[in-house]
């Protein structure tokens, strides 16, 4: 398995206890993230390097020690480091879903809205805000109930991330029509949709 954020297989652990042991013996202390000895155990420490018989294998201990403290502030700054990055790149999507110039929608198997975006909620009006959870037949014209159902059903037996009925044509109450496009969410539990109008409205930018 590849590894790109953190330290998942012997050859990164091995590139880990590497840089723990370049920066002890560079002279760089830990920065304790992941804790100190506690008093009995720097006690025990000590008696033994005072001791000639045992104050070489008391050196080898606090050194191994020191190793392993080294490993887990890099650890932990490499768990930061990647959350930051989910962090950014969690927003950066959320931006591109709010700001897409099609309407979003997420709604459970059953139609109720879970999540729309802004274009989503510029289409069906103030009158339906907001969108969550709202029924989805709701916001259509009367008698879209059947289309929508069956356009359920199929997506819901859908294998996640096929398309399903991608020209499943309804209308808006004010007699709109409009093209959904819907597709399984990758757990299965949801269903991700693309609303256009058709034809669609010229857009001012």
């Amino acid at each position: 398995m590849a590894d790109t954020h953190g330290y998942r297989n012997a050859e990164s652990h091995d590139r880990l206890r590497r840089s723990a042991r370049d920066l002890i013996e560079h002279g760089v202390p830990p920065r304790n993230h992941g804790g100190t000895l506690s008093v009995d155990a720097l006690q025990l420490l000590y008696e033994r390097a005072s001791q000639p018989d045992s104050a070489a294998d008391a050196l080898k201990l606090l050194h191994e020690l020191q190793t392993y403290q080294v490993e887990l502030d890099l650890l932990y700054e490499q768990l930061q480091a990647n959350e930051l990055e989910i962090v950014e790149e969690l927003a950066h999507y959320k931006s591109l879903y709010e700001q897409a110039p099609a309407a979003y929608l997420i709604v459970a198997t059953d139609g109720e809205i879970i999540e729309g975006n802004r274009t989503a909620e510029t289409l069906f009006g103030e009158a339906a805000l907001p969108l969550t959870g709202k029924a989805l037949s709701a916001l259509l014209a009367a008698g879209q109930e059947q289309p929508l159902a069956t356009l359920l059903r199929r997506t819901g037996d859908a294998m996640p991330g096929t398309e399903v009925a991608a020209n499943l044509s309804v209308e808006l109450p004010d007699h709109r029509p409009l093209v959904i496009s819907a597709r399984p969410a990758a757990a299965g539990d949801s269903i991700l949709m693309i609303l256009s109008e058709f034809p669609p409205h010229s857009a001012t930018f």
